[in-house]
C-alpha cells in the first residue's frame, strides 16, 4: 500500500473522578522488558468496621429433659414457697428460677460480631429461610461428603438449598420491581434507586495501601527470587520438532 506507515500508539488511561485531583503518574523502567511501570497515588479509604458487642447462651448445649426435670424441682413447682406472693413477687420468683436453671446449663457469654449491613428486601423469611438451610447443611455434613447424592440428608439439603436461592431471587425481584414502579414519576428518586441497585455513588473504601509500598514489595520479591537462584545452572530447553 502506498503512501506513510499507519502507526497505532498503545496508551495507557488512569481514570479518577471529578471531585478528586489529578495524579500524577511516573513511568518507572524496571528493566525487565520493554514495558514500562507505571505508578500514581489513589484515594482508596476503607471506612473502620464496626464492631457489635453482645450477650447470648449457647443454646446447643440445653437439654430440654433435664431442664424440666429441674423445673420440677424448683420452686416454681412448689407451692408452699410461692402461696403467700403477689403478683410482683410470683414474676420475680419465675425470672430468677428460670435464669438460674438456664445459667446451670448454657450460661450467657459475651460475643463481639462485625456488623454486615443486610439487604432492604432481606426480611425474616429469608432469614428462618437460611437458617434452616444451615441446620440441613451441618446434618449433611456429619452424614458424608455433600457430593454424596445417594445420602438422604444430602438430597434434602440441595432441595432446601434450591428452595433458597428461589426464595431470595424472587425477594429480590419483587422488591426492586415494586420500588421502580413506584417512583415511576419521580425521576430523581428513580435514579437514586437504579444508582443504590448499581453500588455507584458509594464513597471509596479506605485503606493503607501505598503504590510506592507496593512497588517496593514486587522489586523485594523479584530480587529474593534471583538471590535464591543466583548459583544455579541455566535452564535447558529443547526445540519442538
Amino acid at each position: 500500500m502506498n503512501g506513510p506507515a499507519l502507526k497505532i500508539i498503545i496508551m495507557d488511561v488512569v481514570c479518577t473522578r471529578d471531585d478528586l485531583p489529578s495524579p500524577t503518574v511516573d513511568v518507572v523502567d524496571v528493566g525487565l522488558s520493554d514495558h514500562r511501570l507505571l505508578r500514581w497515588s489513589s484515594s482508596l479509604l476503607r471506612p473502620p468496621p464496626v464492631y457489635v458487642t453482645s450477650r447470648c447462651r449457647p443454646w446447643r448445649t440445653f437439654d430440654a429433659d433435664a431442664f424440666q426435670a429441674d423445673l420440677l424441682t424448683s420452686a416454681l413447682c412448689d407451692e408452699q414457697q410461692w402461696s403467700t406472693f403477689d403478683g410482683d413477687g410470683l414474676v420475680a420468683l419465675y425470672d430468677d428460677t428460670v435464669t438460674m436453671l438456664l445459667d446451670r446449663q448454657a450460661p450467657t457469654r459475651t460475643v463481639t460480631r462485625r456488623r454486615r449491613p443486610s439487604n432492604a428486601w432481606y426480611d425474616e423469611e429469608c432469614r428462618t429461610a437460611k437458617r434452616s438451610l444451615r441446620s440441613l447443611e451441618r446434618a449433611a455434613r456429619r452424614a458424608g461428603p455433600l457430593s454424596d447424592t445417594t445420602l438422604p440428608e444430602v438430597t434434602a439439603w440441595r432441595a432446601e438449598r434450591r428452595r433458597y436461592l428461589d426464595l431470595v431471587r424472587q425477594k429480590r425481584s419483587v422488591y426492586w420491581t415494586t420500588r421502580v414502579d413506584s417512583e415511576r414519576l419521580q425521576p430523581r428518586r428513580l435514579w437514586q434507586s437504579f444508582d443504590q441497585l448499581l453500588g455507584r455513588g458509594q464513597a471509596p473504601a479506605a485503606t493503607d495501601i501505598d503504590a510506592s509500598v507496593l512497588h517496593r514489595f514486587f522489586n523485594d520479591k523479584v530480587a529474593g527470587i534471583r538471590d535464591a537462584t543466583a548459583g544455579t545452572p541455566a535452564p535447558q530447553f529443547t526445540p519442538a520438532p
